[in-house]
């Protein structure tokens, strides 16, 4: 196994037919460094990144109440083409985006939620319902 150690993440590139991503590092010796993906292993990074970091953290200051948050930007809610889901998009500031398909549920039991976090009732708002 070839391990290489970095110190930060320098540019990332889209190969040019958009079926691999170039990561380019600098090296922990200074050097320049690249790893390219497929499409298929940057989906498995994402899945497993945010909850590897989180972890990381948790052992790294002893407590298992930290996990990895961040600051929320920008969102959207939108219907999904051809469905009757939802897609919620969100923005972190420094342009970081995810988006997660919802059913109408999801979304009236997030809107209960916040609701009960600002002692207002779910019942003086019919669209909730």
């Amino acid at each position: 196994m070839t391990d290489i150690s970095c110190t930060s993440l320098t540019t990332c590139q889209i190969v040019a037919n958009g079926s691999a991503i170039r990561l380019v590092f600098e090296g922990a010796d200074g050097q320049p460094a690249s790893l390219t993906l497929p499409i298929r292993c940057i989906q498995q990074l994402l899945m497993t990144l945010p909850h590897a970091a989180s972890k990381a953290i948790r052992a790294k200051h002893r407590d298992e109440t930290l996990r990895l948050v961040f600051p929320l930007g920008d969102w959207k809610l939108e219907q999904a083409a051809g469905a009757s889901e939802l897609i919620l998009t969100l923005n972190t500031p420094d342009g970081f985006e995810v988006a997660f398909s919802l059913g109408h549920d999801a979304i009236a039991e997030m809107s209960r939620t916040a609701l009960s976090g600002a002692d207002a009732s779910a019942a003086d708002h019919p669209y909730l319902n």
